[in-house]
Order: C-alpha cells, then sequence, then structure tokens
C-alpha cells in the first residue's frame, strides 16, 4: 500500500516536522517510540494530510482509535489506556497474611451465626469490594463459598463425634433449616448428611 501525498506538504514541512516530533513522544496515546525516524516522518505526513495535528488530539476514545488505525498502516506499536487497565483488573493482589489470619479467626468464632460480606470486610479492615476480591486471591474461593465450606467441615466433625440430629447440627454450624444445611452438605460432599455418616460409622 502506498501513501499518495499531494503537492500541499511542500508548503507544509515545517509542520509535519514539528509534529513528527511531537508523535516522537507521544506516550499519552500509549504510542511507543521508534528509532525508524523515516516512520514517524511518514506517519506525521499522513496525519497532517488527513487534517490531524497530534497537539491538538485529546483522549477521546475515537480519536485513539483513528491513531490505531493509522500506526497500524505504519506497523507502529500503540497501545491504550484501556489496555492496561484490563491488564492491571485481571490480577487483583492476595488478601494479606495478617488479614487473612483474622478473617479466619472470625469465621471459626461465629460460625453459628450469621456471617455477611460486610462483618469480614470490617474484620479485615477493607472495603467490601477490595477484601472479596483480594480474599479469592488469596484463597481460590469467594467469602460466601469459604463460610458455606467452613459450616460444613464443622458439621463433618459433629456428625461423626456426637449423636445429635440433624436440624441441631444444622443450626449450631449456622444454617437457618435443615433442608438448606442438607443441600449445601450434598453439594460440598457429595451426599446427603444422613448416608455420610451412616457410611463414616460402618
Amino acid at each position: 500500500m502506498s501513501l499518495q501525498l499531494t503537492s500541499d506538504f511542500q508548503d507544509s514541512a515545517v509542520q509535519y516536522q514539528r509534529i513528527g516530533t511531537s508523535i516522537g513522544g507521544m506516550s499519552r496515546f500509549g504510542y511507543h517510540e521508534s528509532a525508524e525516524s523515516p516512520i514517524l516522518d511518514r506517519l506525521a505526513k499522513a496525519l497532517v494530510e488527513a487534517g490531524v495535528n497530534p497537539d491538538k488530539l485529546d483522549r477521546r476514545a475515537e480519536n485513539e482509535k483513528r491513531l490505531a488505525i493509522v500506526a497500524r498502516l505504519f506497523e507502529l506499536p500503540v497501545s491504550t489506556d484501556t489496555d492496561h487497565d484490563q491488564t492491571s483488573r485481571k490480577a487483583p493482589s492476595a488478601l494479606p497474611k495478617w488479614r487473612l489470619k483474622r478473617v479466619v479467626e472470625y469465621v471459626d468464632a461465629n460460625i453459628s451465626e450469621q456471617i455477611t460480606l460486610a462483618a469480614l470486610a470490617s474484620t479485615a479492615g477493607m472495603s467490601r469490594m477490595y477484601f472479596a476480591s483480594q480474599f479469592k486471591a488469596a484463597t481460590g474461593m469467594r467469602p460466601h463459598d469459604y463460610v458455606l465450606n467452613k459450616r460444613i467441615e464443622r458439621a463433618q466433625t459433629l456428625l461423626l463425634t456426637t449423636s445429635e440430629p440433624l436440624v441441631e447440627i444444622a443450626l449450631s454450624v449456622g444454617f437457618q433449616t435443615q433442608a438448606h444445611f442438607t443441600t449445601i452438605f450434598k453439594k460440598i460432599v457429595g451426599n446427603t448428611p444422613l448416608r455420610w455418616r451412616r457410611g463414616q460409622q460402618s
């Protein structure tokens, strides 16, 4: 593909040279500076012919797309802030061990009570949003799923070490009804509490 330039550029040499210098420092558009100065000159000429002054471009999405298209034609690497934002959001940092320890201890101490995300976040000294993402990064589970698993672990201990009826065990580990307890137990363990207890005793 060849770029057809008009004779108007002969009168715009100073302008596109200045713009070429500006392009060389276009970090605000995610442009990565290249040592290929002829490429910068060609890009500057193309922008001038298109009536675009890089100095006056703002950060609107359409302008970034235009720049990316032009840069692609000249094989220039371009990235956007959106790309960087998405990359940074992909890997949230894990909850620090000392915060995680406080949360684990809180769950263990309050397993028979209602445990809310707000209470867990407050225990960790964080906002709910940041706590939830960092907790999952640290444990591989959402806070709610972690609490359910801890309730079932406690229930398994009681099923093995006591002869209490299922409804009492369900209530003692924080479930409001035996039916909900049975549903969650089967989902996590793979069997109902009654059958699991009998299987362990045989």
